[in-house]
């Protein structure tokens, strides 16, 4: 049996990203790589054992998302925060990771920074973000956040052009995320910080509601997230691969 799973083609690493392989070094094309990461390893460690293989493609997120809706040709996504909205399109595991809810912005706008004491202030501000992304921990509506840009790099790249004021996003995400090569936080104009009061973003992997084994696929993982976590493996795995 073969599992087939969709994530973010924009990676998000350290939790699902692409890997040169062997020899063809880091210009190898995409056909050339292989989909590595935290999630990646906890979703192996749980199904390999049970004789499930994995196949894993990266592809736009709101398609990726609408595959495995449809449950025909993805069974699963990898990384997915929760919402009411996909409570109700997907069956949702257990939480496997968490991260810190973060806002930057451009200190050449704002040298003085800024006065967010929760997330109920960003409502003040012009917020970017991307693409399909979720912003409902936020407090934010679809409406209130620009997602024009198909990766946080381009948020970035808004916030120095004085496109938008406030991209938010996880900060371990983009503490490990690179763009042409360098880290995405290597401009000193762009200043972040913690946003107070938010309780860390839990993540989930997504399974198809119209699967016919997507009920018994759920159990699986969820048993699997628990013995990791009670062995410590989940651990372990997270500080392998700390940015």
């Amino acid at each position: 049996m073969t599992v087939r799973v969709c994530d973010d083609v924009n990676e998000w690493p350290p939790f699902t990203y692409l890997r040169s392989r062997g020899e063809h070094g880091a210009s190898a094309s995409r056909s050339a790589q292989e989909v590595v990461g935290y999630a990646v390893d906890v979703l192996q460690r749980i199904l390999r054992p049970k004789g499930i293989a994995v196949q894993i493609d990266l592809l736009p997120w709101v398609r990726c998302l609408r595959e495995v809706e449809s449950g025909q040709m993805y069974q699963m996504a990898l990384n997915a925060s929760h919402s009411a909205e996909r409570e109700r399109q997907f069956l949702l595991s257990l939480p496997y990771y968490d991260t810190t809810h973060a806002y930057f912005y451009s200190r050449r706008r704002f040298p003085q920074g800024l006065s967010i004491r929760s997330a109920q202030d960003l409502v003040k501000h012009e917020v970017c973000g991307v693409h399909g992304y979720n912003y409902s921990a936020y407090g934010l509506r679809d409406d209130q956040v620009d997602r024009g840009a198909l990766n946080f790099s381009r948020v970035i790249a808004k916030l120095l052009a004085d496109r938008c004021e406030v991209g938010v996003e996880k900060l371990e995400a983009v503490q490990a995320g690179r763009h042409d090569g360098q880290p995405l936080l290597a401009n000193p104009d762009i200043a972040f910080a913690p946003i107070p009061g938010m309780p860390k973003a839990e993540f989930h992997m997504l399974v198809s509601r119209r699967h016919p084994q997507g009920q018994a696929l759920l159990d699986l993982l969820n048993q699997g997230i628990r013995d990791l976590r009670a062995t410590g493996q989940l651990k372990a795995l997270r500080q392998l691969h700390q940015p």
